[in-house]
């Protein structure tokens, strides 16, 4: 690919990566994990810019803001598991629990790559215009070298799939404690997670190919590497900016271990014993004259520990009454009620709200989960059943 195109791409990339850094950390708190996420995006954004600067000639006037991260999957691998953690609701871990965890970067910085970082501006400057000249040249790598990159590879991706299989713990159960759009960004989570595993195995299979079987050169297979980056940074774009503090309780956490969740299962089991079916009713009833009365449901941060607070509740109690009991979950519960007051407001003829504000005024944070809840109580859109209460108003 044409270099002016390179650095063309990878500059967007990184000021589309600048953008996303600003608004995380400026819509995070002090102590919440959109700033994790804000750094994660910064360690990818960096490499960006080190793509910029290379093909765009930019690298022979600030050569010292280059190559200083070398080996920077071995901080993206921890730091991205910090904030799973953090979003997953685990203790924040102690600073030198971190230095444990980034001891690889700190080792490759030190040992290998200091005299690299360290050396005069016209060194660096030579050292990038030779990357630039091998272009065309099928480098091999000696053995060492390459054992080196691939075990950084591998440290990526073990930390990727703890992270995923921490994210998995949530899946079939998220329903049951959460009535927002929080299962939606796990699963963007996992996503990104999946994206980064593969991305690395294209890059391991690239880098193989390259040096055993003379396909491509390296700047190729690190040009095709970043070009992915820069598409998953814009993608993050589009997508993580909905709920970048989303962060579990450890009761919430608790409670999926208490339990297996999916209310069409027969296999339900809680610790506890079970209720009488009286007791059950009683609670059932005080739910439904929350929601009638007191419309608890018009909160739309409310979370099964919520309503167990509410109601003096332990929230293993209340999960089992709506899972056995009323035979749902929480999402579908609350979002029930909401749906129905949506639909209140639609067929009111006084009302000329747009969607947004019904789904706002009806207990939606956003309008993604308000049309996933629609239509799987309607059956159809809420435009659309708009749009039908209007022509039946006109032909009454």
């Amino acid at each position: 690919m044409n270099n002016t195109v390179l650095s063309i791409f990878y500059f967007i990339a990184f000021s589309h990566a600048l953008m996303l850094i600003i608004a995380l950390w400026h819509r995070s708190g002090n102590d919440q994990s959109g700033r994790i996420l804000a750094v994660v995006v910064a360690l990818l954004a960096y490499k960006l810019f080190e793509g910029g600067s290379l093909y765009s000639g930019l690298y022979q006037y600030i050569p010292h803001f280059l190559d200083l991260m070398p080996g920077m999957v071995l901080l993206l691998g921890p730091v991205f598991y910090g904030y799973v953690r953090k979003v997953l609701g685990y203790p924040d871990m102690e600073v030198k629990v971190w230095l444990l965890h980034l001891t690889p970067w700190i080792i490759l910085m030190v040992v290998f790559n200091a005299d690299s970082v360290l050396q005069p501006a016209e060194q660096k400057v030579a050292m990038w215009h030779a990357v630039l000249n091998s272009y065309s040249e099928t480098r091999i790598l000696p053995l060492e070298i390459v054992v080196r990159l691939l075990a950084i590879k591998v440290h990526l991706v073990t930390y990727l799939l703890l992270s995923w299989k921490e994210l998995s713990k949530l899946k079939d159960s998220i329903d049951s404690i959460r009535s927002d759009n929080s299962a939606e960004i796990l699963m963007q989570l996992r996503l990104l997670a999946i994206t980064f595993i593969a991305l690395e195995a294209i890059w391991v299979s690239l880098f193989l190919a390259q040096q055993y079987a003379g396909l491509g050169t390296l700047n190729q297979v690190s040009e095709i590497w970043l070009l992915f980056i820069g598409a998953v940074v814009i993608a993050m774009g589009f997508s993580g900016l909905q709920y970048p503090d989303l962060v579990f309780t450890r009761e919430e956490r608790a409670l999926v271990d208490i339990k297996v969740v999916p209310v069409d299962s027969e296999k339900i089991k809680y610790i506890h014993s079970s209720l009488s079916e009286n007791v059950t009713n009683e609670i059932a009833k005080l739910i439904e004259s929350g929601m009638q009365n007191d419309h608890l449901y018009l909160n739309d941060k409310l979370t099964l520990s919520d309503l167990a607070k509410f109601f003096d509740l332990k929230s293993h109690t209340l999960s089992q009454v709506i899972n056995q009991g009323m035979k749902t979950n929480f999402y579908r519960l609350i979002n029930g009620y909401r749906v129905q007051h949506a639909i209140d407001l639609l067929d009111n003829e006084n009302i000329t709200w747009s969607i947004e504000r019904v789904a706002l005024e009806s207990g939606f944070s956003n309008r993604v989960t308000f049309n996933k809840a629609f239509k799987d109580q309607m059956m159809c859109t809420a435009s659309q059943y708009k749009e039908k209460t209007k022509q039946r108003q006109e032909t009454a």
